[in-house]
């Protein structure tokens, strides 16, 4: 299967969970950011780019952000370092201005880019979702490979989800203008005709850790 790079965002705030989320630990014994990063890097994404907050980095740089096993943190380059991992490799940049918002970024991780490698296709993920699988990355990359789609979104209950894969050759104007929590939202919005809506049988797309309460969850599911 062709690969395609993609931008997995780990800069949000965890205001309504109460403390850094993304380190809580799952029933499975992981901690979210270290499935989501297993997650992405088994699936044919290649680059990924982890945008991190400036707290996650700390906590990443001291070493207890995983439970099960350890991100090594490489040479610096251009403004991102390289990492390394028992599921792969990767580049980590950190979002100073991740207040400003998910558009902020996005366009942290798509200057972690070469210019070739932003050529066509690239995925948006969420680190915060945790029933989300390699399975499904990799069948919507398939989806937008074959299909030379512009923008896709998986589409679950009428709710639009992630991974997001859209053409940049095709929207790079539009990118570099979106700014706010708005993210890819204004693409889908202003180039409905343009969108291939996925239709998704679960909500492993839309469906993400905001509470403490939403782990009862992830505990029943087993």
């Amino acid at each position: 299967m062709r690969s395609i790079p993609g931008i997995l965002l780990a800069a949000g705030g965890s205001e309504r969970f109460g403390s850094e989320k993304l380190i809580t630990r799952l029933p499975s014994g992981e901690v979210l950011i270290e499935r989501a990063l297993k997650v992405h890097l088994l699936s044919s994404i290649s680059p990924l780019i982890l945008v991190a907050s400036p707290s996650l980095w700390r906590i990443i740089g001291e070493g207890a952000a995983f439970s099960t096993s350890t991100l090594r943190i490489e040479k610096r380059r251009n403004g991102w370092h390289s990492f390394s991992s028992r599921w792969g490799r990767g580049r980590i940049v950190v979002n100073e201005d991740s207040q400003k918002g998910m558009s902020s970024s996005i366009h942290k991780g798509l200057s972690c880019l070469r210019d070739k490698e932003q050529a066509n296709g690239i995925l948006i993920s969420l680190s915060d979702l945790p029933l989300l699988t390699t399975g499904t990355i990799d069948f919507l990359i398939h989806r937008y490979v074959e299909e030379k789609i512009e923008i896709l979104v998986p589409v679950f209950n009428d709710t639009t989800g992630h991974p997001v894969i859209f053409d940049m050759a095709a929207f790079k104007e539009d990118i570099a203008r979106i700014e706010g929590d708005a993210g890819l939202r204004v693409l889908i919005k202003n180039y409905p005709e343009r969108v291939t809506r996925v239709p998704w049988h679960d909500d492993s797309v839309t469906w993400d850790v905001d509470t403490p309460r939403d782990l009862e969850r992830l505990a029943r599911l087993g």
